[in-house]
């Protein structure tokens, strides 16, 4: 009955809030042990960076190249990568970002109607603290990989954002010939001119 449901769903809640804990002593343990360090977020050259870029999973090592070069260009940025989603290492994220100048969230899915669902995620992370401008981009859907030059306009938007503030709204990275592809599949599909909806980020 949903008594019984209710009280194990809660249960269930609490234990993965304790997981928080075991992780870190274990990653500890682990790193004791053989050398190599796995915490639930990994920080790349985040001491100094004024700002952040977000992201998870693979792409995360185009990531710190492009952190790497941007870098040796002047830029103090860094990157965090989750390693861990649930549960949420909220405070320790707050405690990374909270005081920079902006950050951007890179999200490889997209919640239909709410947006990148990574960026939700952190932004929850600010709900009840003040938070830094809070930038949402959209790449990797279907496999997508990077293109040359995206972080560079990354890195742009954060400092308009440090200056002007952030946008709500998520923007899809996306190179110049993929949107003349498009255009062209949608033409053929509608027989004419068809508009693209705004907020994509073309790279030339």
């Amino acid at each position: 009955g949903g008594s019984a449901y209710a009280f194990f769903k809660y249960q269930m809640q609490r234990a993965a809030e304790a997981a928080l804990d075991v992780h870190d002593r274990v990653s500890r343990d682990f790193c004791h042990k053989f050398g190599r360090c796995y915490g639930a977020v990994e920080g790349y050259r985040l001491d100094d960076a004024d700002y952040v870029i977000v992201m998870s999973n693979s792409f995360s090592t185009i990531g710190k190249a492009a952190i790497d070069r941007l870098r040796a260009g002047q830029h103090k940025i860094g990157l965090l990568r989750l390693r861990l989603i649930r549960p949420f290492p909220h405070q320790e994220i707050a405690w990374l970002l909270g005081d920079r100048r902006a950050v951007a969230v890179i999200d490889q899915n997209l919640s239909v109607g709410k947006g990148g669902v990574l960026h939700s995620e952190i932004a929850s992370v600010f709900a009840s603290n003040a938070a830094p401008p809070l930038l949402s981009f959209i790449s990797g859907l279907g496999g997508r990989r990077f293109r040359a030059g995206e972080f560079d306009r990354i890195a742009a938007a954060l400092r308009r954002a440090a200056d002007e503030g952030a946008t709500a709204e998520a923007q899809l990275l996306y190179s110049a010939e993929e949107l003349e592809q498009m255009r062209e599949m949608l033409r053929i599909a509608h027989g004419e001119t068809f508009e693209l909806p705004a907020g994509i980020a073309v790279q030339e």
